[in-house]
């Protein structure tokens, strides 16, 4: 059940969607297409990294100090 406190910060945040600008969605899709194709040639995960050392999720080192 739903208690009064509950009911108005729901009421106040319906309030606050109404003012929101509402787009149809295939123009929110061709602006999303739109940033995507701008941003690609600064995208790691679209181009890869430029070099091995630049990229955080390479396999570490298993370095190991063999001296016997």
């Amino acid at each position: 059940m739903i208690n009064s406190s509950e009911a108005k910060s729901a009421l106040e945040q319906l309030r606050h969607e109404t003012q929101n600008k509402r787009i149809k969605v295939s123009a929110a899709a061709n602006d999303l297409v739109k940033y995507v194709q701008d941003n690609e040639k600064e995208d790691y995960l679209m181009n890869g990294f430029p070099s091995d050392k630049m990229n955080p999720y390479r396999p570490k080192n298993s370095f190991q100090c063999q001296v016997l």
